[in-house]
């Protein structure tokens, strides 16, 4: 009887495999899977769900229309994996329930679905390449590369969470992303994760060779690079970074101003010897800071001799009406403001609300600083301050961009940022993740103070030498590390253009290989 039902359940499981709606289902699982690799779970064997995405497209080869195949079946892979690493963003709509809440459901599927087809246009582009498994792996490695260098880009850009960072629980493999940055990084992740369908494919197992040497030559380098790290010089600047953690409902309470601009006093007074560098967190300052008045001298007391660099909400009054920044401001130790950043990349309904003017009728402003919308900056700056090493800051999630940087060198980056919004979630650990990256990219120091979230300083090899944790109030002193830079701040992708090229010459001898064989016979 059991020998009469296998092959009954062999052609079943055949019709089911057959149908798309099916096919798309499962690469959504796939994607889920995937999503295991990123902090903080950081479990680097999930990648084997890109093996299953890579047989999911291969199943489409027979299919009726398969490139539309193709683009489904990987945009339900992005769909699942940008659900599984991002549903936490939903938090922040629960923070004001009563004015918001309706519309997390729309938060958490909508960004998934508004980032999807870019997984699934790299699906369809790996069907460039030739058709055996191996090869559609490459395919999918460079697609992958190349659409995540365009979601940085396009529409004002969102590469939270890109494919790349899914190796970076090692810090050995992310070194390499000081040579070819994290998009480039998303080549040996799909490789790596697509291994295991090669090897089970006898035709595609030489994959492993060159996957191999990929893994030893980035072991290798990585070995090389955190082994050479500068020591910090024993005359470095001393940093203290602040984190007041207050929750995000009381943070513009007016009647909370008082209490935590002294909480934020009190954390920089610290009870340590006085450190050079103070640096605090995104919009810390809970009212508009002009010299002159009683808090001029209370910030300088506190000070004590050191310069302050710190997150603060800003208003402009000109002609065409008023605007509001989200700023960073550098403090000399007088309480004087002696610089100040605009931050230029705003965060999409958190501090801007596209097409404004429309949405606003129906009662949609922006999340952050009470419903303010902010202006954008005009663009990326060096700081150079009497009393700290030029820098350059960065607010929130300005550090998830890879290619934002500014002319001239800087000697650390400060980030300042708010992650109260999150709750403990995954967030805040992706977030930090990030943080670390862009040190290593870079090649300097990140000084990252949070409201909470998770306040750190990174080496430029962008391993953490100090924290504050999630949902602690208190305050960090450290050396600032030394910088050293890195091939990928002086090339940018040029890198990772290369592989592209590589891949694609690579590629093409392929496929006139076949062809004269073919020819031949």
């Amino acid at each position: 009887m059991s020998a009469d039902r296998a092959p009954e359940k062999t052609k079943r499981l055949k019709r089911l495999w057959a149908r798309r709606s099916v096919r798309c289902a499962l690469a959504a699982l796939a994607g889920a899977f995937v999503t295991l690799t990123l902090p903080p779970f950081d479990v680097l064997p999930a990648l084997a769900g890109y093996s299953a995405l890579l047989w999911l497209i291969m199943a489409e080869e027979g299919a009726r229309r398969p490139h539309l195949g193709r683009f489904l079946v990987g945009a339900a892979f992005g769909f699942g994996g940008h659900l599984m690493g991002l549903w936490w963003v939903g938090a922040a709509f629960l923070v004001e329930a009563d004015r918001y809440g309706a519309l997390l459901p729309v938060a958490v599927l909508g960004l998934p679905l508004l980032l999807a087809p870019f997984m699934g246009v790299a699906a369809v582009l790996s069907a460039l390449a030739s058709p055996t498994l191996a090869w559609r792996a490459v395919g999918l490695a460079v697609a992958v590369s190349f659409v995540e260098v365009a979601r940085g880009v396009v529409l004002t850009g969102f590469p939270w969470n890109g494919v790349g960072v899914q190796v970076t629980q090692s810090a050995l493999l992310a070194q390499g992303a000081a040579v070819v940055g994290v998009s480039g990084l998303a080549i040996v992740a799909v490789l790596l994760g697509a291994l295991p369908a090669a090897l089970f494919e006898r035709r595609s197992r030489w994959l492993g060779a060159p996957v191999g040497l990929i893994l030893a030559a980035l072991a290798v380098f990585g070995a090389f690079r955190l082994w050479t790290a500068p020591p910090t010089a024993e005359d470095a600047p001393r940093v203290r970074i602040v984190q007041p953690n207050i929750p995000q409902h009381l943070k513009w309470a007016p009647q909370e101003r008082l209490p935590n601009w002294q909480t934020l006093l009190t954390l920089t007074a610290g009870d340590g010897g006085a450190p050079d560098i103070v640096l605090w967190p995104e919009t810390a300052i809970p009212f508009l800071y002009r010299p002159g008045g009683m808090e001029q001298v209370m910030l300088t007391e506190a000070l004590a001799g050191a310069t302050l660099i710190t997150g603060a909400a800003e208003i402009e009054t000109t002609a065409a009406g008023r605007r509001t920044f989200n700023a960073v401001l550098t403090v000399g130790p007088d309480g004087v403001v002696n610089g100040r950043y605009n931050k230029v990349r705003l965060v999409p309904f958190g501090e801007t609300v596209p097409l404004a003017g429309l949405l606003e009728r129906v009662g949609l402003t922006a999340l952050a600083a009470g419903g303010a919308t902010f202006a954008p900056g005009e663009q990326a700056v060096r700081l150079d301050v009497p009393g700290v090493p030029p820098f350059q800051p960065l607010i929130c999630y300005e550090v998830i961009f890879s290619t934002f940087d500014v002319p001239g060198d800087v000697a650390f980056i400060a980030n300042v940022t708010n992650d109260a919004w999150f709750g403990d979630t995954p967030g805040p650990r992706q977030h930090l993740r990030h943080a670390a990256l862009r040190a290593i990219e870079r090649g300097v120091p990140v000084l990252r103070a949070a409201n909470t979230g998770i306040s750190a300083v990174f080496d430029a090899q962008g391993r953490q030498q100090a924290v504050v944790p999630l949902g602690v109030a208190g305050a960090l002193d450290a050396p600032l590390p030394a910088a050293r830079g890195s091939l990928y701040q002086r090339l940018g992708d040029a890198g990772l253009v290369a592989l592209w090229l590589i891949c694609g010459l690579f590629g093409v001898a392929r496929v006139v290989r076949r062809r004269r064989i073919h020819v031949l016979r």
